[in-house]
Order: C-alpha cells, then structure tokens, then sequence
C-alpha cells in the first residue's frame, strides 16, 4: 500500500510498509510488513509477514546490526507500539495509548524518516500529534482479549514527545509540550539539531473544528523549537512558511534539509478532490 519507509545503514536497506490481506487469513484486511534488501538488491532474511493491524504511522530507525528499530500505529491495540509483528501483539511495548481507527489512526503520527532518532547513547526520542486517553480498557467485544477502547481526552491533536528506553521497551509517559484545546496540530515531526538538541516541527489550526479526530481551521504556519532529550522546550517558539511535510535529510555537518512545494494548505474544510497546485519545487537547509 502507499504508507511505507526506507532506511539504509550503510551495508542494508530496510523498507516498512502497509500490506492488503488478498486471500487466505488475512483477506480483505491491513497489516505491516518489514523486510531487509541488501545493497546489491538481494532479499535478505529478518521481518515478518503481518504485523500491526491498520498500521497508518510508520517509523523506521536503521541500526547497525540486527533488526531495524520500529514503531506503529495499531487500531486493534488503540495506540503507538514498538513494533513486534504478529507474533507478540498483545505484549508490544506501548508507548502512548490512542483512539485509532480502521484505516486512520487518532494519532497521525507522520511515520517520516528520522521521526524515530536514536542519541549517542542509544537512547530513542520519538513525537506525534496526540488526542491523549481519558480512559483505556480492553474491549469486551473482542473475544481474542487483545482488543482495547480507548476515548481521546481532547478533540484537538496535541505534540507530544515520547522517549522509550532502547529498541525493546516503552517509556513511562509521554510528555506534551502543547495544550491550547482550541488549536489543532498536525504534520509533527522531529530531527536531530546539533550535538545534544531535538529539533521539533508542526503545523497548527486556529479556531480549530472537529468531528472524530478530523480537525478543520485557519493554517497559522510551521512551528519550530528546539527541545532537548528531557523533553523540555531549549528554544522560543519560531514560526515560518517553509513546510515539512516529508523527510528531513541530516547531512554530515549535522545540517537538516528537505524538499517542499510552497502552497498554503486548504485546512480550512475538508479535502473534496480539490488542492492547491504549484510548479515550484524548494530545498530548505538549515544548519545548527
């Protein structure tokens, strides 16, 4: 399916990605699949066949050796998982609880390259757009006993940062680091700045309107901020025109880059097939 990420390591490719039940077990439902290719094209062995359910939040970390570090969002499970695959759904690691839905997740998190960032010390930093849990239960209704309800605390998404220990375990909490009820964030994304600094970039909705996790508003433009691996704000609060809206590149000078087409997007009502268009293509760079 289109939702997916490649990573490199240096020696492997690792590719993360949606796949469609067409038969068999899982016909006519979603799952994920990771594989690993090597750089001279070669299928390599490690992955499984059918993972989270409904995965719409990929993440992908490359290490260096053995499996590639990963995250998902399950609307089974309802929230942010370290991935395991489908052997061991019911004890992931979880990192956040969330209302996730069949082919939408409540989270939004963006799956994008370096949205899962490893520090020197191998700890790992992760952020995604967040309606939090009021309450989280497992659902009565799913005979398996892995299901979960889980009711959003707010209408609105807020940022949220996470820090799971290492590759195999979640963290305690997640910490937000917005709160206004009134405003919608969206399109959260987070990169390495520097030597001991986060760099953190959404974008927000003013007077924002919302009907089950869809929020509608006024674009008021990308916010950046440095945050540092406590979790806590290193910077005031910039807002710019330049859109990230794919993936952030770290060049070996510890300089950030990424491609973006300058439009405004057309938050304001829901998309019905018509969306701003542009000839232009831009390469924003910026360095610590």
């Amino acid at each position: 399916m289109l939702d997916g990420q490649l990573t490199w390591n240096g020696t492997k490719y690792g590719a993360y990605f949606v796949v469609h039940g067409a038969g068999g077990f899982a016909d006519g439902h979603y799952g994920d699949k990771p594989a690993y290719v090597s750089a001279k094209g070669g299928k390599l062995d490690g992955g499984w066949s059918w993972g989270c359910s409904h995965n719409e939040g990929i993440a992908l970390h490359a290490e260096t050796s053995g499996a590639f570090t990963s995250l998902c969002f399950d609307d089974w499970r309802s929230g942010l998982f370290v991935s395991t695959g489908i052997g061991a759904p019911d004890v992931a690691p979880v990192v956040q609880r969330e209302q996730c839905w069949a082919g939408y997740c409540g989270g939004t998190f963006p799956g994008r390259t370096e949205d899962l960032v490893k520090s020197a010390d191998g700890r790992y930093a992760t952020a995604f757009a967040s309606r939090g849990a009021a309450s989280a239960r497992k659902n009565p209704a799913d005979s398996s006993g892995r299901g979960w309800t889980v009711t959003p605390k707010t209408a609105t998404h807020q940022v949220a940062i996470a820090f799971p220990k290492n590759r195999n375990s979640g963290p305690g909490r997640a910490i937000y680091l917005t709160s206004d009820k009134g405003t919608e964030n969206v399109d959260v994304h987070l990169a390495p700045y520097g030597k001991d600094k986060l760099l953190l970039s959404w974008e927000s909705l003013k007077n924002a309107r919302c009907s089950a996790g869809t929020c509608t508003g006024t674009f008021t433009g990308t916010h950046l901020r440095l945050v540092d691996w406590n979790g806590k704000f290193a910077s005031a609060d910039k807002v710019v025109h330049a859109r990230i809206t794919g993936d952030l590149a770290v060049l070996k000078d510890s300089t950030l880059t990424w491609a973006y087409a300058p439009v405004t997007p057309p938050y304001a009502t829901p998309l019905t097939g018509a969306s701003p268009t542009t000839s232009t293509l831009r390469i924003a760079r910026l360095k610590p």
